[in-house]
């Protein structure tokens, strides 16, 4: 657990791969020889709406880089320590982390938060001119995503905009059809203003999401595990274990914030949202996936699963910058209820608790706490040291159940369970030594967690009142060759549970990515381009398998997902706001019948050529 705090209107900002800051008011237009207004990366800017609450107020140009260009899925993107169905859109489990994602009480209901809250990310924008962020990518066998973002400034003080996210994706396996047999149909619209007074004491932004996320599954293919490993992989030709069913989820969300200076080092601030979940499960195939199912609680017809969630919440709070010193202390109010299929009274659940975070920052280093108190005695505490050459930090938490693994009631499963919170102490430590050609950086995470809850083999929540211990140890190493030509990622961790932890926390004992890339300029240096080669490897281990009707993860114990090695090949450039890739997906597959599998039942991605297009549009 970590958590990035920076000085408040100091300017300093983590701008790795996200573009360059922009430095005063000189650089809002840009004036040639005729003295217009030229509109471009860096008179659109933006601010996310969690570092300004942190205390970090300045502006972000726009990211024009090439560097991961290439990654598009979330397992891409996070180095292949996430396990998903083997499709992009389809419902991710983080491998390496066990612990709950929020202090605030949560529906459980997450396999699609990535989705979510990714696309979702509140932004403060000043683009001065209409702008227009436009990403698309066109897969093999029928696999797309589309990322829109419109965003202008009515004037200096006011900026409207809205995002799009689409992603598509036909069915990787056992599709019926060559093309347009779907898989995922997902789709995020977000609507947003932001404003910011004359005299720069007022501001506000609000925003309106809407989410749907359908997934028209299979269950996996329909193999023995004592069968394994298998010879060969035909894809199409593969059997599954369900057929025709389909999870829908839905959610909505409307955010209003306002901050307010008082006076210089004193602000006051409101962040109120409500929101909406809603999740769906349909099996209207009863004759040919009655088998895969053990109990019919409610139906032994047809499987039509639901639960509706709703919640508001409000956190009233002041914050601001004395001396050298951050600080943010706020009150949160939450009201959550919700309401199963076959409910006829809606469960409210009401939670109050508060927290501060206080940031003591200098050049030469920053100490960060950040703290929540429960009414009930729940509570988190994080310390942070952080300077140039060593990073430690400790993280000590009591987390309440989720409602998920509290209470469930839906035709194949159902329970009602009263269980303790869970105790987590996590202690992580880093050492970076930089060189003009050379980055070393080893790391090491200790994690300990009693009263732990997680889905069983039985597919039902379980808690284990041992202390269960994982320790990560490994080493980030970079380094680039004939002045940034040639340049070398990689990240290596090995990982080590106890006895206790032994078939309930089961990861990967080794786990290595790479990307080894060459760094350029073409044709009279004037197109940037990159080609190169992303390198994933992962030991054996018994991976969480997946349950459709829970749209959840759990531990397993049976199913080996076999060590493999993954590469991927691309090739990227830019000219001028447009930048292009085109990527072999799976390249190491060098038998068209060869593959492993991702997660128990859901083979990886076979080997597609991938087409992926980011542009940038200016009045």
């Amino acid at each position: 657990m970590s958590l990035e705090v920076m000085s408040q209107q100091r300017g300093i900002q983590n701008t790795e791969n996200r573009g360059s800051k922009n430095k005063g008011e000189k650089l809002r237009t840009i004036l040639d020889d005729s003295t217009k207004t030229i509109y471009g990366m860096n008179t659109s800017r933006y601010m996310s709406k969690d570092n300004f609450l942190l205390g970090d107020t300045a502006f972000i140009t726009l990211d024009s880089s090439l560097t991961n260009i290439e990654k598009v899925s979330p397992d891409e993107k996070n180095q292949f320590t996430y396990q998903s169905l083997g499709n992009i859109g389809t419902p991710i489990n983080n491998i390496f982390n066990y612990y709950p994602s929020t202090f605030s009480i949560s529906s459980g209901i997450n396999s699609l938060n990535y989705y979510y809250l990714v696309s979702s990310e509140a932004k403060f924008y000043d683009t001065r001119s209409p702008y227009i962020d436009l990403s698309l990518f066109f897969g093999g066998n029928g696999r797309s995503m589309v990322d829109f973002v419109f965003s202008r400034n009515i004037n200096k003080n006011w900026n409207i905009g809205f995002d799009i996210h689409r992603i598509s994706a036909d069915k990787q396996i056992s599709a019926s059809k060559a093309k347009g047999d779907k898989n995922i149909n997902s789709s995020l619209f977000k609507l947003f203003v932001y404003h910011k007074s004359e005299d720069e004491k007022l501001t506000l932004y609000s925003d309106f999401v809407s989410f749907r996320h359908q997934i028209l599954g299979n269950g996996g293919v329909d193999v023995d595990y004592d069968s394994l490993p298998l010879n060969f992989f035909t894809y199409n030709d593969f059997s599954t274990r369900l057929k025709d069913i389909e999870n829908l989820e839905r959610r909505k969300r409307l955010n209003l914030f306002l901050n307010y200076k008082i006076i210089e080092g004193l602000e006051i601030y409101n962040d109120f949202y409500f929101k909406t979940q809603q999740v769906e499960y349909m099996d209207e195939n009863y004759v040919e996936n009655a088998p895969y199912y053990n109990d019919f609680f409610l139906s032994n017809i047809s499987t039509l699963d639901s639960i509706k969630i709703k919640s508001v919440a409000n956190r009233a709070g002041v914050r601001g910058l004395l001396g050298d010193i951050n600080y943010n202390f706020y009150a949160n109010y939450k009201n959550l209820n919700y309401l199963y299929t076959d409910n006829l009274n809606t469960n409210i659940f009401n939670e109050i608790y508060l927290g501060g975070i206080i940031n003591f920052s200098r050049k030469e280093f920053d100490i960060l706490t950040d703290f929540k108190l429960k009414t009930t005695g729940d509570y988190s505490l994080l310390g942070k040291l952080k300077s140039k050459v060593f990073e430690i930090s400790y993280y000590s938490g009591l987390h309440v159940p989720t409602l998920f693994q509290s209470s469930y009631s839906g035709n194949h499963f159902q329970w009602d369970n009263e269980f303790n919170s869970s105790f987590i102490n996590t202690l992580e430590a880093k050492v970076k030594i930089n060189t003009n050609s050379i980055m070393f950086s080893p790391f090491i995470r200790l994690s300990s967690i009693k009263d732990y809850i997680y889905l069983s083999n039985e597919k039902n929540p379980t808690q284990h009142d041992e202390i269960l211990i994982n320790n990560q140890f490994g080493v980030n190493l970079n380094f680039n060759l004939f002045n940034k030509i040639i340049n070398l990622e990689s990240r290596y961790s090995y990982n080590t549970v106890s006895k206790s932890s032994a078939d309930i926390f089961n990861i990967p004992k080794h786990h290595i990515y790479s990307r080894l890339f060459y760094n350029g300029k073409w044709f009279n240096n004037s197109i940037p381009v990159q080609f190169g080669v992303n390198a994933y490897l992962r030991s054996e281990y018994y991976g969480n398998a997946y349950e459709p009707s829970l749209q959840a993860y759990y531990v397993q114990n049976n199913f080996l997902l076999e060590r493999n090695l993954r590469l991927n090949l691309f090739y990227a450039m830019q000219v001028k706001n447009l930048r292009v890739f085109l990527k072999m997906t799976h390249f190491s597959q060098f038998d068209k019948f060869d593959g492993y599998f991702v997660t128990p039942y859901y083979p990886a991605q076979k080997k597609v050529l991938d087409l992926g297009i980011k542009w940038y549009f200016f009045n």
